[in-house]
């Protein structure tokens, strides 16, 4: 597989990455137009649960199976990995069923919304074990260069979740209004969050039907002495996932909660709210690695077998973090246009916040490049260490930060702990696994692309703020397209030779 494949597939990731996150980034305002702040913070602070149980359940079989899945036995792996998970997230769903009482009526269930609704909290369980159950079949897609048809499925999974949401928030209080009481009275009771999860979990439902066919052509044989040998291997990726999670969602679950000062449990609610708003524009960057990761991470295993592979990697990471420069760029520069999605002005206040995550982003992007060296050299002990490492500096920055900054101290936290984790893994990556980086080109493009959003800022609050003797109407845009036009053509006249390698949009270039 080359590197124009990997281009290729990553737009056919990405393609469909954007639709289903712009799609669901969609119902953000939609919902921030029905419920109030404090409940959107119990459903954000409900949602972010799910990313630790999602890698509980899944145990690091996805990456392992991308390790093991040679083609003399790639058929046994499927297999063996699938019937492994199958059976760990039935007994899974089970406990979790069983715990619904001391965990929905703890301090956390309480300030995720969860107290007294049985019916949350089945949903909830649900989706992590359907989500868990297709996480192998999604592996699979990705080993077998098929991004048409994982688009396909992961697309319908967001219009079914948009299609639900629509049907219960939207056109049942219509019904209902109208003297139709068949339909569910969905804004009365205090149940309208339930009806979201039900959404959702009807749409990760619908996505496990879809892949019966395809898990139903599986050979069915489970051979123990490899599954030893995947777990071996996938077990530092649990402790990998579970801390770098920590910088990822824990900062909704249990940091801001925990040490936001004060004792109004609403108001707290409502400020994790404003944050979790905020955060979703942060999150358009992450839309990139995350289609980017799905191509790279089969790409690098099968690049492995080539010959001089660090070189392939070089040239992808610097590629990797032209992208992720223009994509900071693009969002933070047009802030004043992306906070229409917040819909209402109590959550503009929050816009602080996204610039630092956008950073801690790029660094979040350029380590998960990294993370190749122990996954190939099998040292995924590694990655635990350095992940907790980082998880450990999360817990002292946001106890330290967040009393004194608010929800401003964790953004602060997230961007950090990503910095220290990606500079970790850089040093010591490269004693055991070398890879020839493009560091003085790396680090011009991020430090240039950080410099001109503090100058448009500086130049923004001190000449063109409303009211200011030098301000015309439209400036503000004028001047950030300016910018961020500057800083494509510089990256164009350094880059054209790779942008000139591009599918599709190569040919521009040459």
């Amino acid at each position: 597989m080359s590197i124009k494949t990997l281009a290729g597939q990553t737009i056919y990731y990405g393609l469909s990455n954007i639709i289903s996150k712009l799609l669901n980034y969609l119902l953000t305002p939609f919902y921030l137009g029905i419920i109030s702040a404090s409940a959107f913070g119990e459903m954000s602070t409900a949602y972010s649960y799910v990313p630790f149980a999602n890698i509980v359940l899944t145990y690091g079989m996805e990456t392992a199976f991308f390790r093991f899945a040679k083609k003399d036995k790639e058929q046994q792996v499927l297999s063996t990995s699938m019937i492994s998970l199958i059976f760990s997230t039935i007994g899974a769903t089970i406990l979790l069923l069983l715990l619904q009482s001391p965990i929905t009526n703890s301090h956390s269930g309480e300030m995720a919304g969860l107290s007294g609704h049985a019916s949350f909290y089945f949903y909830i369980v649900m989706i992590m074990a359907f989500d868990a159950l297709t996480a192998i079949p999604y592996a699979q897609l990705r080993l077998e260069n098929r991004p048409l048809r994982y688009a396909f499925i992961r697309i319908a999974n967001i219009v079914t979740n948009v299609v639900f949401n629509i049907f219960f928030l939207k056109i049942c209080p219509l019904l209902y209004s109208s003297g139709h009481h068949w339909v569910p009275d969905v804004l009365g009771g205090g149940g309208t969050l339930g009806y979201i999860y039900l959404s959702n979990m009807l749409a990760s439902g619908l996505t496990l039907v879809m892949f019966l066919p395809q898990i139903r052509r599986i050979k069915w044989e489970f051979n123990a002495g490899l599954w030893k040998e995947m777990i071996v291997y996938a077990l530092p990726l649990i402790i990998v996932g579970m801390a770098g999670m920590v910088n990822e969602t824990f900062d909704r679950a249990w940091f801001l909660p925990t040490f936001l000062p004060g004792g109004d449990e609403e108001k707290k609610k409502a400020l994790i709210g404003i944050y979790s708003a905020n955060y979703k524009l942060a999150i358009l960057i992450n839309m990139f690695i995350q289609a980017f990761r799905l191509g790279a991470e089969p790409f690098f295993f099968k690049q492995a077998e080539s010959e001089n592979p660090q070189k392939v990697y070089a040239r992808v990471m610097k590629i990797f973090v032209v992208l992720l420069c223009s994509m900071f760029l693009f969002v933070s520069l047009y802030l004043n246009i992306w906070k229409a999605f917040l819909r209402k002005p109590e959550y503009y206040d929050g816009l602080k916040i996204v610039p630092l995550l956008l950073m801690g982003y790029i660094f979040l992007g350029i380590y998960y490049n990294l993370t190749i060296w122990f996954k190939l050299t099998n040292n995924t002990r590694a990655g635990a260490v350095i992940t907790l490492i980082s998880a450990g500096l999360a817990f002292l920055l946001n106890w330290w930060w967040i009393p004194v900054m608010g929800y401003f101290g964790a953004a602060l936290a997230t961007m950090v702990c990503y910095l220290v984790q990606m500079v970790i893994c850089y040093v010591w990556g490269q004693k055991h696994y070398p890879v020839p980086y493009h560091l003085p080109k790396i680090l011009t493009y991020m430090l240039l692309a950080i410099g001109i959003f503090y100058l448009y800022t500086w130049i923004n609050s001190t000449f063109i703020s409303p009211g200011h003797i030098y301000a015309l109407k439209g400036s503000s845009l004028a001047l950030s397209t300016v910018f961020f036009l500057g800083y494509l053509f510089f990256i164009i006249r350094m880059e054209k030779r790779e942008f000139a390698r591009f599918p599709f949009i190569g040919k521009y270039f040459r």
